[in-house]
């Protein structure tokens, strides 16, 4: 059985592989970091510096710990230094021939029982594996972004791979300090395979005018508890990184939302990428603070509200004559130009359902509104205001006032199927219980890696099924009515669920 105790990283000189290297450097292993570029490297080390200074000033190492880890890095351009490591990760370019070019030329370099491992996201580890001659001898060990903060692994074996050679490594990313997940060896893993098509659906309903970017990234933080926004991800990582995921993806996968947007193509195309370029998908939209005071209101009923139980503290803040302002609950709602705006409660309906439409140039004082809740889980503090194309400005301005002086975060779309969340989220959560049928993972691993690998609160399963897979399936069929689109076309645990729910057979 290999002892691992030096490790060598290929494209140390790049952003993940260099923190890769400072993974493997700060839980006292000797490293090298291998890069074909002198000047790629000397980042590296540099950011590395500035990496160990942070965590000293921080308090999480001492000054020695942080020197030695330092000095356990051993920068290299040339191959032939990695023939007497243990383990060789590669964290090179997305390129399925260059990787196998790169193991190939390692298997007539490293000693015998040298362990390669990989760390792509969206090729297949048998693949890769099959470019060299100790096939049993490869791993799959994807690192999340970046690697030095994120503790999150995914591991997978290829057709080939060794229980040793799984065990082995399991068990030298745990003596890393990470925590690896069991994945299979199939397109994107656990984390990519949710995280790329829920990505490019944020990018195109960004490119269809529902909703900005701003106020994508405020309904999923409010809304869901995610302590970052996609677009704030996406500006992040690269809207150049996101389309060469994409270009590797779909091909595999034929998955249509995995297809690069073309408003990533545009925007490529023209220089902007992001925080590395100075410019992204955040910040065109005028900034705006919420309101502190806002217009009274009066409420209508026909029914049970959906978004406030009787009691609420928001209800107690509605006047008992007319006021400028209607709010409309349980199925409510009549027509009345009179006042600023009327809004209207909605289910899974869209707000022409109420209004009428009038090919496109529908829109007046009313506006709808939802409180944002999964399912049987407590309401969230957000309200997703839903506009038509010629809605009234003083409308819109007042419907947000209502909510954001009730201490409610509020976001604006347009008046779409699932407005901005259940239009994003749903598909995800088909897919996780998709995957969850295929073997793909255990449940309780998805949940793990999407906790870890992106800092959600809670992962997929965990979260749908909470929710109720019968309300799963009955979002997800009102959304699939009006689209068509086979991504809302329910998961088989959804509809078992409803078919119990309801005594189908």
């Amino acid at each position: 059985m290999t002892v691992i105790k030096k490790v060598a990283v290929c494209g140390a000189g790049g952003t993940m592989g260099a923190g890769i290297a400072l993974v493997a450097a700060r839980a006292g292993f000797e490293t090298i970091c291998f890069d074909q570029s002198a000047d790629g490297l000397a980042r590296s080390r540099k950011a590395a510096q500035k990496f160990f200074d942070k965590s000293v000033q921080r308090g999480r190492m001492s000054a020695d710990d942080a020197a030695a880890a330092l000095a356990r890095m051993h920068d290299q351009t040339e191959l032939e230094s990695l023939a007497d490591c243990d383990l060789v990760i590669e964290a090179i370019f997305e390129d399925l021939g260059v990787k196998q070019q790169l193991l190939g030329t390692l298997d007539g370099l490293c000693k015998p029982e040298t362990i390669f491992a990989s760390n792509t996201s969206t090729l297949s580890i048998s693949e890769i594996a099959g470019g060299c001659e100790r096939q049993d001898r490869v791993v799959g060990m994807h690192f999340c972004l970046p690697a030095q903060v994120m503790k999150l692994v995914e591991m997978s074996r290829g057709l080939m791979t060794s229980e040793q050679t799984f065990n082995t490594a399991w068990a030298w990313v745990e003596a890393a300090g990470q925590k690896p997940v069991q994945t299979q060896d199939k397109p994107g893993f656990i984390l990519n395979a949710l995280l790329v098509p829920f990505n490019n659906d944020v990018l195109r309903l960004i490119d269809e005018g529902v909703a900005s970017a701003e106020d994508i990234d405020t309904a999923i933080c409010s809304g869901l508890g995610y302590k970052m926004g996609p677009c704030t991800l996406l500006d992040l990582i690269g809207l150049d990184t996101q389309q060469r995921l994409g270009e590797a993806f779909y091909p595999i996968t034929q998955d249509p939302r995995a297809a690069v947007p073309p408003i990533v193509r545009r925007m490529v195309a023209a220089g902007i990428l992001g925080q590395k370029s100075g410019r992204g998908l955040l910040g065109a939209a005028a900034s705006r603070e919420p309101a502190t005071d806002g217009p009274g209101f009066h409420v209508v009923r026909a029914g049970d509200s959906r978004s406030f139980s009787d009691g609420d503290a928001f209800l107690a803040r509605a006047v008992d004559a007319p006021a400028g302002v209607t709010l409309c609950l349980g199925g409510a709602y009549a027509p009345d130009p009179s006042k600023t705006a009327v809004l209207v409660e909605l289910g899974t309906e869209c707000l022409g359902f109420h209004t009428d439409e009038d090919s496109g140039r529908e829109g007046s004082n009313v506006l709808g509104f939802a409180r944002y809740c999964n399912g049987s889980d407590a309401p969230s503090k957000l309200i997703e205001i839903v506009r038509q194309p010629n809605t009234d400005r003083p409308a819109l301005e007042a419907a947000r006032a209502v909510f954001e002086a009730a201490g409610f975060d509020t976001v604006v779309c347009a008046d779409r199927p699932g407005r901005i969340i259940d239009r994003l989220v749903r598909p995800k959560y088909n897919d996780a219980l998709r995957f969850l049928d295929e073997g793909l993972a255990l449940a309780e691993d998805m949940d793990k890696t999407c906790c870890l690998g992106l800092g959600y609160p809670d992962g997929p399963i965990e979260r749908v099924t909470r929710g109720g897979l019968d309300w799963h399936y009955e979002v997800c069929t009102a959304i699939f009515r009006m689209t068509g689109q086979a991504a809302y076309s329910p998961a088989r645990r959804a509809v078992v669920a409803h078919d119990r729910a309801h005594n189908h057979s």
